[in-house]
């Protein structure tokens, strides 16, 4: 499987695309999120590491197929408009979450869980992000990198790309940029 499969406004996943090796994640958030096998395993692993220091994350999104994502896409626009919703969240099939290597992580204090930009100065979200790469993950979608991207920051989505995790959190690169690193090559 390529885990550095760059997915994007330029290059989508067919209609048809359906990942092999999905498998229920254990998330406490909802029943039913999905994950490739290797994602989830190394998800729980960050999950483990997050516990020893008192943190407590979850899975808020996972897998979706094309037309899930439809659903909600076509829903933000109906909501907030297309200028909006063009920087917000992924068209169908130019979706992350479509492979399954994708995740939305929360963050639970308490009894109450924080989802999406209620959790961008939290100190859980600072170290998953300093440490996220260890497992396999990037911030997908970082700030300051919006041009490159095409969206906007979002401090709790993740992508699991394994091995070049840590050279593209080390480079500070998005998919995008190592790509086009490696074409020049």
């Amino acid at each position: 499987m390529d885990y550095g499969i760059l997915v994007n406004k330029d290059n989508p996943l067919p209609r048809a695309h359906i990942p092999s090796n999905l498998v229920e994640t254990d998330s406490i958030y909802k029943d039913g999120i999905k994950l490739n096998i290797k994602v989830k395993e190394s998800f729980d692993k960050l999950k483990e590491e997050a516990q020893k220091k008192g943190y407590y994350i979850d899975i808020e999104s996972g897998y979706r197929d094309y037309d899930y994502q439809e659903k909600i896409y076509n829903k933000l626009v109906e909501e907030k408009g297309f200028s909006y919703a063009i920087t917000r969240v992924a068209e169908p099939g130019k979706s992350e979450h479509q492979t399954a290597l994708a995740l939305d992580f929360c963050i639970y204090r308490g009894e109450k869980c924080y989802i999406e930009n209620e959790i961008e100065e939290f100190e859980e979200t600072k170290w998953v992000h300093n440490v996220a790469s260890q497992f396999g993950f990037i911030l997908r979608y970082p700030e300051g990198k919006e041009d490159i991207t095409k969206y906007s920051y979002e401090p709790w989505h993740l992508r699991y790309v394994g091995d070049i995790a840590n050279y593209l959190y080390q480079h500070n690169l998005t998919l995008e940029e190592y790509y086009e690193e490696k074409n020049k090559n």
